[in-house]
């Protein structure tokens, strides 16, 4: 019988990556950015039983899911046995593949799941330009959203137009379906989107400073590996796992971790954003600097989005 293993209270997110694979091909793909190798090796993928025995270990947060992702999760066939058979509240995040059907999840023996009080759909479906159809998606939401809390998210792409923006509102609207943004976060035209923490963290280059970390989500791969940080499972450095959801034992760190891949973080894991309550001025990671004398953090004061 292995035991139990506890999230720290003030962990804020559990990504669980079923798989690397996606059936979109966006180039800014936030998984490969600083040339990760994600999606290109042959990681094993856990069994769908193994996944459930694994997750179901797990105690988590108050009001803290887990969340499947990938990758695409739904491109994971097991993803229905995790969904009957995992006791805990669940997230999706999905881009959600044309064969996902309102039927597949009548089918489910339950979607208490799915049942979870938040300021956020629970299910959201990504739309990128160009990689998929925001009116498909919208109606497939529609139907979806009689049995399911989803909505639909736009990547805030810099050359998306107001016009586009404002024809993707209407037909939400006409849908009764709720639409929100995700901030576009990397590289366009030689300008960095997004707003750090740590402005020179994710620079796409060791910077050679070394660090200590500690962060507050858990991203685990499609192997089982837990990970210390995003960067480490889209590099699948083994020095950055700290076990695996099947060991018979395991515990996380309480402690700074050293690092010496400062300037490859992931802008996931840097960036300034709302944590699981939607309060703005949450990154997942403190940094501690080693023999530097810097101010390491910015106040951003804390507010409801």
């Amino acid at each position: 019988m292995r035991e139990k293993i506890i999230v720290p209270k003030d962990y804020d997110y559990v990504g669980v990556y079923l798989t690397d694979r996606c059936h979109l091909d966006c180039p800014y793909c936030i998984t490969t950015h600083h040339n990760s190798p994600f999606g290109k090796k042959d990681v094993p993928e856990l069994r769908p039983e193994e996944w459930v025995i694994g997750l179901n270990r797990l105690e988590l947060p108050k009001d803290v899911p887990i969340t499947l992702q990938g990758g695409e999760p739904f491109l994971y066939k097991g993803i229905w046995k995790i969904l009957e058979d995992v006791r805990h509240k669940i997230d999706i995040l999905t881009a959600l593949p044309p064969f996902v059907k309102k039927s597949h999840f009548l089918n489910l023996k339950t979607l208490e799941w799915n049942n979870r009080r938040a300021p956020y759909p629970t299910i959201r479906v990504s739309f990128h330009r160009g990689e998929n159809d925001y009116k498909e998606l919208v109606e497939r939401i529609a139907e979806l959203q009689e049995i399911l809390n989803i909505g639909l998210y736009y990547l805030e792409y810099p050359s998306h137009s107001d016009e586009e923006l404002a024809a993707l509102g209407d037909y939400a609207k006409k849908f009764n379906v709720e639409l929100r943004s995700k901030e576009f976060l990397g590289e366009s035209n030689g300008r960095v989107y997004g707003t750090f923490l740590y402005p020179d963290a994710a620079l796409g280059r060791p910077t050679g400073v070394k660090v200590l970390c500690r962060n507050t989500v858990v991203p685990i791969g499609q192997d089982g590996n837990i990970y210390r940080c995003h960067s480490d499972l889209y590099f699948s450095r083994p020095e950055g796992v700290l076990g695996n959801l099947l060991g018979e034992v395991f515990e996380f760190p309480d402690s700074h971790l050293y690092c010496d891949n400062y300037g490859l973080c992931s802008v996931c894991d840097v960036k300034i954003k709302t944590n699981h309550e939607q309060i703005y001025g949450y990154t997942s990671v403190d940094i501690k600097f080693i023999n530097e004398t810097r101010s390491c953090r910015i106040d951003y004061g804390a507010k409801k989005v």
